[in-house]
């Protein structure tokens, strides 16, 4: 049987129950178009994303000597000179500055996202090794790791002034690390750190909203049974409340609370997670090492199970830090490498959290002339991202064969919508709604026939 005579069939018997021939046209297929690039870089270590020039920042780690800029769609920009063995990069929250460990080098430098330069470069002492930094609270924090200055977490304050000194501090948290602490931070005074070469691997909660450290909770990562290991990246939610995880083990992304570090959910994405990205709605996007299938794993906020997932390189690696995404999720940016962190590829998704939607419309099968026709109808998809969308709706009749626009509706918060309209005439009138897609939905449409008259 042809897909034209299933349809036919379904309107016939929504007439004979009564209702009007319903048709749910093809929703779009909610797989995000992808593009790869091989980057200019012998290996990969850290990215940041620049929403404001819609640039991306990826450094080379050890041996490298800059920061590789591209745009949105993997072309290089430009390459920022003298950024010797970079490694950890952060923005700061008014989108100025990309700050970067320089490790070996022992400095911090700040380079303006306007001009594409270094516009300060800070000492951080003989030895330090910063590898990772956060700005959070006015200040920039690093994590460091060195023979010279042993392990820990130092902030710099930068200069009030172009003839004062900037303030650089070591040991600001007043405790030590074994290696150099991999950062996560808030603008408002949250900072997380946690220890990436450690088994069980070890996290760190501090408040500095005050510009000064206080520690929340030190733990290490043992659940009953179950110990993480290998740390690979971290992010703390937009509300400040959690901090998910990428540990090569257990094989989930696991959460545990800023305020004391105890447990509150994972996400079950698959074998050695290794990095995260968090959109500004708190769409989680888990990276994993999964060398053979999906790596990329998409979750709704809260929900463990994946709204939908990706391969960026099937046999490749996706390496700690290596996923990037617009805050408004509409793309995603992830990194695969071989097996020693070199040949770095970029992979770019386009409305990557974007699932398919489900549209449905009835209504009366016939109707007296003059008389009001009312349609329910409902848009679906994966919680929470049913309700409040728009729908748009157009009535097809005799008089206006090309269609006339009624008033969009919204949806409630399941997903359901009506639809009241008094078409003039006899005649079949046939009413399409369609959804026009979004972040979390693809756009779908649906129809319903009405008889007007005997």
């Amino acid at each position: 049987m042809t897909k034209k005579k299933l349809i036919s069939q379904a309107a016939a018997t929504a007439i004979a129950a009564g209702l009007a021939s319903a048709v749910v046209l093809p929703a779009a297929q909610a797989e995000a178009a992808s593009t790869s690039v091989p980057l200019p870089l012998a290996q990969y270590a850290h990215m940041v994303l620049d929403p404001t020039h819609q640039h991306l920042f990826i450094s080379g780690g050890a041996g490298s000597t800059g920061i590789l800029v591209t745009d949105y769609a993997g072309q290089t920009v430009a390459t920022i000179p003298d950024e010797t063995n970079a490694n950890g990069l952060a923005l700061s929250p008014d989108g100025s500055t990309v700050y970067a460990a320089l490790g070996s080098t022992d400095a911090v430098s700040a380079i303006s996202t306007g001009t594409l330069t270094e516009t300060a470069r800070y000492d951080t002492g003989s030895g330090a090794d910063p590898e990772s930094v956060a700005w959070s609270a006015g200040k920039i924090w690093f994590g460091y790791s060195g023979a010279a200055a042993s392990s820990g977490i130092g902030s710099i304050e930068p200069a009030a002034s172009a003839t004062s000194p900037a303030v650089v501090t070591l040991k600001a948290t007043g405790d030590t690390w074994y290696g150099a602490p991999l950062l996560a931070a808030t603008a408002g005074g949250e900072l997380i750190a946690g220890e990436p070469g450690q088994s069980p691997a070890e996290l760190g909660s501090y408040d500095v909203s005050s510009g000064t450290a206080q520690l929340l909770s030190r733990r290490l990562l043992i659940d009953g049974s179950q110990v993480s290991s290998t740390l690979g990246d971290l992010a703390i939610t937009p509300d400040g409340k959690d901090v998910v995880t990428a540990c090569g083990a257990p094989y989930q992304h696991q959460v545990f609370k800023v305020a004391d570090l105890t447990p509150d959910g994972h996400y079950n994405s698959t074998d050695y997670p290794s990095s995260v990205a968090l959109s500004a709605d708190g769409t989680v996007f888990a990276g994993s090492n999964d060398y053979y299938g999906d790596s990329v794993f998409v979750f709704a906020p809260g929900n463990p199970n994946s709204l939908t997932s990706f391969t960026p390189g099937l046999d490749t690696w996706q390496p700690p830090a290596g996923l990037a995404v617009t805050p408004d999720g509409a793309e995603l940016f992830a990194i695969s490498t071989d097996d020693y962190l070199g040949s770095p590829t970029l992979h770019i998704y386009q409305n990557p959290a974007q699932t398919a939607a489900g549209l449905t419309l009835t209504g009366p099968a016939r109707v007296q002339p003059h008389a009001a026709v009312t349609l329910s109808g409902s848009l679906s998809g994966p919680a929470p991202y049913t309700g409040g969308q728009t729908v748009h709706v157009t009535r097809f009749d005799p008089a206006h064969p090309a269609g006339v626009a009624l008033p969009a509706v919204t949806t409630a918060a399941d997903g359901s919508f009506s639809v009241t309209d008094t078409p003039r005439g006899i005649g079949t009138v046939t009413y399409q709604v369609s959804y026009d897609g979004g972040v979390h939905l693809a756009s779908a449409g649906a129809t319903a026939t009405v008889q007007i008259g005997n």
